[in-house]
């Protein structure tokens, strides 16, 4: 996706947190739109430290997808601030910080499912490949002794 239309996501779920927070929401009532704001953000400030390629479809030059992307990175980065000092009026400094923590030690057991599942992946295929290999020597053995066999009984 494009830094904007993140962006407007980003924007979206800022309203609904904001507008949850100022209601009295609980914590709970505003996650699913926290989370969304988060994953918005981190995909913007992934996009702005390495912009992609301007395409020649696109019609904007390098320079205009990266400052595109440094623009959003920016009203991001507001959006965050000002999310923590409604979140950390309302809830406090501690609610804030778990949040942070909480999402930091779940991206990384994400991170580590992750490389785990591929782990076991290359491996089921490292096995199917030795499997694929004992049989086709075992047939190549067979044939030999049967084409042995064979000359034996036809001399």
């Amino acid at each position: 996706m494009d830094p904007f239309t993140l962006l407007a996501i980003a924007k979206a779920s800022f309203e609904a947190v904001k507008a949850g927070v100022a209601v009295g929401k609980e914590i709970q009532g505003v996650a699913k739109d926290l989370g969304s704001l988060f994953d918005s953000v981190a995909h913007i400030t992934r996009l702005a430290a390495e912009p992609p390629h301007a395409s020649l479809l696109s019609g904007k030059t390098a320079e205009q997808v990266a400052m595109e992307a440094y623009a959003a990175k920016a009203e991001a980065e507001q959006m965050m601030a000002e999310l923590k000092n409604h979140f950390v009026g309302e809830y406090g400094i501690a609610a804030w910080d778990n949040i942070l923590s909480e999402t930091t030690k779940i991206k990384k057991a994400q991170k580590a499912a992750a490389l785990q599942a591929e782990k076991a992946q290359e491996q089921a295929l490292e096995n199917m490949a030795s499997i694929l290999l004992v049989i086709l020597a075992a047939a190549l053995i067979l044939a030999t002794i049967a084409f042995a066999l064979y000359l034996l009984l036809h001399r």
